[in-house]
């Protein structure tokens, strides 16, 4: 299937007319057709602004995965419920010339137990006590997540050294925010029947979603470095963290919130990992100047 790639930032758009849309992928790029349509209709969700859709743009449950969407209502179920999710990139304290991969395999093996063991719900009240009844924080959990080492096959530019050292190994760790997403996205729909015409962020539902939103992400965040710490500890390293990037989230703006499905929400200056398959390397890419346009 074409598709065109529009270079302009979008505009926003008055409420009560459809959001602008931008396609940030060529006609090389094959999008499902439904994909598309979920993508669209976004544009028409009330408070939408800006739409913009990406190269790997695929069909969702509430809407379409690869997009980044500005708009002044909250909408939960575009985030889903692996709130937080996103990749962490690490850096090992492990030469590349001792790295020794069927040994490593076999202590990787370990990760597949749990962290830690049951907590007590009793622990603590309020919003954080859904940490305490977590028992699943430092494990990877299942679909596409992962933990894999890493090394460096080529530098593209002379800068990328900043970053990168072909002498070096690396942990690229996939997850999220496990069950405690999926307990608060269960709850938000429970208490909010239709969310077809989004939270007002200043309601008392709104207000309540970002609280629990905000735990999960950063619970999502500490999970990601449990887990590299558990794996450095198996392969009785050190590590390091160079950057940890959601891509199953909102962050406020002055212009309203942004929603991230399956899409970096990297920061000017920052770099994102771009996970690769058995099949295929994985990337460490750094974004332009103008990438901004695209949220």
């Amino acid at each position: 299937m074409g598709n065109s790639i529009r270079d302009n930032r979008p505009e926003t758009t008055p409420c009560g007319k459809p959001a602008a849309l931008a396609h940030y992928f060529t006609a090389k790029s094959w999008i499902e057709g439904s994909a598309l349509e979920q993508l669209a209709a976004m544009a028409e969700m009330p408070g939408m602004l800006s739409v913009a859709g990406f190269p790997d743009l695929h069909p969702g449950k509430y809407g379409p995965v690869g997009m980044a969407a500005l708009s002044t209502r909250l909408y939960p179920q575009l985030i889903g419920t692996d709130i937080g999710c996103g990749m962490g990139f690490f850096e090992l304290d492990l030469p590349l010339r001792k790295f020794k991969i069927e040994k490593a395999a076999e202590a990787m093996r370990q990760l597949e137990a749990p962290a830690f063991e049951q907590r007590n719900p009793a622990t603590t009240d309020g919003a954080r006590s859904l940490i305490a009844n977590a028992d699943t924080l430092g494990t990877i959990g299942g679909g596409n997540h992962f933990c894999e080492i890493q090394a460096v096959d080529e530098l593209f530019c002379p800068e990328a050294a900043r970053h990168l050292d072909k002498q070096k190994t690396y942990l690229l760790v996939h997850s999220g925010s496990r069950n405690l997403g999926a307990n608060v996205f269960a709850d938000t729909l429970a208490r909010n029947v239709s969310l077809g015409e989004g939270l007002d962020p200043t309601s008392d539902a709104g207000t309540a979603w970002l609280v629990l939103h905000d735990l999960c992400v950063e619970w999502a965040a500490l999970n990601r470095q449990v887990i590299a710490e558990r794996a450095a500890l198996m392969l009785r390293t050190d590590v390091r963290l160079i950057a940890d990037v959601p891509h199953n989230l909102v962050r406020a703006t002055p212009e309203g919130h942004v929603h991230y499905k399956g899409a970096a929400a990297v920061t000017h200056g920052g770099i994102a990992p771009i996970a690769g398959s058995r099949a295929s390397l994985s990337y460490v890419v750094e974004p332009l100047a103008g990438a901004a346009r695209s949220h």
